[in-house]
Order: structure tokens, then sequence, then C-alpha cells
């Protein structure tokens, strides 16, 4: 079967998710095409994802960005943080079914959520940037992908059981619409030392400036019922992903890379709140 075709197959069998991100009405899937009650079409393409964002993707964001992430990324740079996002689902009361990534870039970490989970989980993935859901899409062909913003929401309301949101935007009055009863949104953070080594050559910065307490102080205002855990630690770069950790990041734009890393720091809160 084409990509064309299973991501098709994929969106038709779980349309109910779906509405149309322009009048809102509920969509269905006609040869390789989401078409709304009223008519609004939006084709798949032959990589396997849709395009429901009307605007340009941000050009800085592009395929050698999301190609050096997939790199990173599957060479385990993360896989403890995936580890204990999986920890925090296993630990949730409820059966959780239907996952959304809100700023999924290339799709590895819900791949790797949802490989190492023990669930039957619905994986969907969501990015404005076309070429990080191009490249989802490429690597991750068995999960729906959509080029798509939360601004005009391609999503009905209420049907997903967990959302991630990993170190990308937040739309919490968008979230809790999307949010089943009982649903999780799971935030990743970075804290003062996350890439410490990549930003204080870059930045200049000391990293004991930076601080997250107004991002958590705000996710309490819209959620009743929050906590942070943290994770951090250290991983070994392989020395064949220098240049891929280097460009990985956009806080290496239109910079040069003056020494390589043997490590690199991994710093993050994780904000578990719950609708």
């Amino acid at each position: 079967m084409k990509k064309i075709e299973r991501a098709a197959h994929l969106i038709g069998k779980h349309r109910s998710l779906f509405q149309c991100p322009i009048c809102k009405e509920a969509v269905t899937i006609k040869d390789t095409s989401v078409i709304c009650t009223s008519n609004h079409q939006f084709d798949l393409a032959k990589k396997g994802y849709v395009n429901f964002f009307s605007k340009a993707s941000p050009k800085d964001y592009d395929k050698q960005l999301f190609e050096a992430r997939y790199q990173v990324i599957q060479s385990g740079m993360y896989d403890l943080l995936h580890q204990k996002i999986v920890n925090i689902l296993t630990s949730g009361a409820d059966k959780s079914t239907n996952m959304l990534d809100v700023g999924c870039g290339e799709g590895s970490h819900l791949q790797q959520i949802q490989q190492r989970s023990d669930r039957d989980l619905v994986a969907v993935g969501i990015d404005i940037a076309k070429d990080g859901i191009l490249t989802a899409a490429k690597y991750h062909p068995d999960m729906i992908w959509a080029v798509a913003d939360l601004a005009q929401s391609p999503f009905q309301g209420g049907k997903f059981d967990i959302i991630l949101n990993i170190l990308s935007p937040a739309n919490y009055q968008e979230f809790k619409r999307l949010l089943a009863d009982n649903g999780m949104l799971i935030k990743v953070i970075p804290r003062a030392d996350y890439l410490k080594e990549i930003r204080e050559q870059v930045m200049q910065q000391d990293s004991q400036h930076y601080s997250n307490t107004e991002v958590i102080n705000n996710c309490r205002k819209q959620f009743d019922h929050i906590q942070v855990e943290t994770i951090q630690y250290t991983w070994e770069v392989p020395s064949d992903l220098h240049t891929a950790l280097w460009n990985m990041t956009p806080l290496t734009w239109g910079k040069k890379m003056k020494k390589s890393y043997q490590s690199i720091t991994i710093d993050f809160d994780i904000i578990i709140a719950k609708a």
C-alpha cells in the first residue's frame, strides 16, 4: 500500500477525531482527500500526510533542521525523557487511547513514546512546519501526520486522552477543548541547564539566569490539577552526530560551531496537567 493510501486509511478509520478547520463540520475521506459536509477539501500528499494549514510554513524550520533532529533523537538523546513520559502514562488511572503531539516537528518524540508504551495508542502529530511533517511521514508512515495550527484546529473537541507539548508553544484554551474527560496534558519545558554547553557558547549566556517559573505559573492558572516532575542527565554525543546536534536547534541559527561536545546536558521540567 502506498503512503498516501495508508494515510487515507488511517484518517478514515479515525475520522471522528477530525473536523473541518474552516467551518468546524464533520469530515469524511473520499479517495485521497479529506472533505467536510460543506465541501471544503484537503488533499493528502503522496508522502502520506494532510495539510490543513493555509499559511506558509516558517522558513527557518527546514529539512536540514528536521533531518538533524531525527538523527539525534533516534540515536537516544531523549530516551530517558521518553521513558519518563511512558511511565507517567502507565501510572494514569484511565486507559489512554488517542494521543496528540502538538508541535511534533519530525515526529520522533511521538514515535518513540508510542513504541515504548504497552497501550494501544492512536498517535496523531501536527506542526505548522511542513518540512517537519514531511520528515515525520517519511520515517514514521503508520501514524497520522498533519500540517495544522491550533488557532484553526482540525480536531473535534473532547477526543484526546493525552496531549503532548514538547518544547513547543502552548494554547491552553485549545488544549482544554481537545482533551477528553480526565484527559492529560504533558508539557515539557527546558530548565536552566538544557543544552547549556551550546547555549553558553552561542549566546554568551549564564544558564543559571534562565527561569521557566512564569510558564509553570501560567499553566497553574489554566488547570486545577497539575504536578511538575524534573528530569536531568547528560548524554554522550556520538562522534558522527556533532554536526547534527549543532543543526537541530534554533539556538545555532546563523552561527558556526567552534567546538564539538563529548556530552550534552538534558534538563527539563515535565508539567502534568489534568482536565
